[in-house]
């Protein structure tokens, strides 16, 4: 069914889940001792959680800079009364947090719909509901041009949406072959009235939930 806008989450949809949430092993609590020496022959003994050692190195990696030099650069910023390790850990999840903001913002919704208006061609957004959470001014002047519409309204009512491959195949067969597209049948149907065609679909660069962008190659 086509749904134009999605519905206020229930209370339901709050609560945590084991996909939400990421497993700990013992080991990532478990504090690493390491000896990093600097440029000039300097040694430093610090200790931190796997986790940290990771994000420091991914860090340096962008910074192309090695980890001892990120290191010994955060510590010579430091003041006399701090703690380097604590102020590593800081730095390590302030680094990350600003990364996921940068993706969470070129991945937003609102990005996405930019994409689907974009295309010249009808062109979607699917959710693993298999509900229509967007589509384009192509895609709704092809369904007018082919199928008795009335307004807006009636179409989000009585329009059903269906592809022939189970939504949840095509998610796991184009997470599996990253940056492939899946080409399928389709069929809309409104009333007694349908239509089917092709569509090409690939998955949506969105965090929020696995949903796939298609756009109609023949109808």
């Amino acid at each position: 069914m086509l749904i134009v806008k999605p519905g206020a989450n229930d209370a339901s949809d709050l609560e945590p889940t084991d996909e939400q949430l990421p497993a700990i092993d013992a080991e990532e609590i478990e504090p690493r001792f390491r000896a990093v020496a600097g440029r000039g022959g300097e040694r430093r003994g610090i200790r931190l959680e796997r986790i940290y050692w990771d994000g420091l190195g991914r860090m340096s990696a962008s910074g192309k800079m090695s980890t001892a030099d990120l290191v010994h650069y955060t510590a010579s910023q430091m003041p006399e009364s701090g703690n380097l390790a604590s102020l590593l850990r800081v730095l390590s999840l302030k680094w990350a947090l600003c990364r996921l903001d940068t993706v969470e913002d070129i991945s937003s919704l609102a990005n996405v719909n930019a994409i689907i208006q974009a295309s010249p061609s009808p062109a979607i957004l699917l959710t693993h509901e298999k509900k229509v959470q967007l589509f384009n001014d192509a895609f709704l002047s092809m369904l007018r041009q082919r199928l008795p519409l009335g307004d807006l309204a009636q179409l989000t009512k009585s329009l059903r949406f269906s592809i022939d491959t189970q939504i949840e195949e095509a998610i796991a067969t184009l997470s599996r072959n990253k940056g492939k597209t899946l080409a399928t049948g389709f069929t809309i149907t409104v009333g007694t009235q349908s239509m089917k065609g092709q569509i090409n679909l690939a998955l949506a660069p969105t965090h929020e939930k696995s949903m796939l962008i298609g756009y109609i190659s023949r109808y």
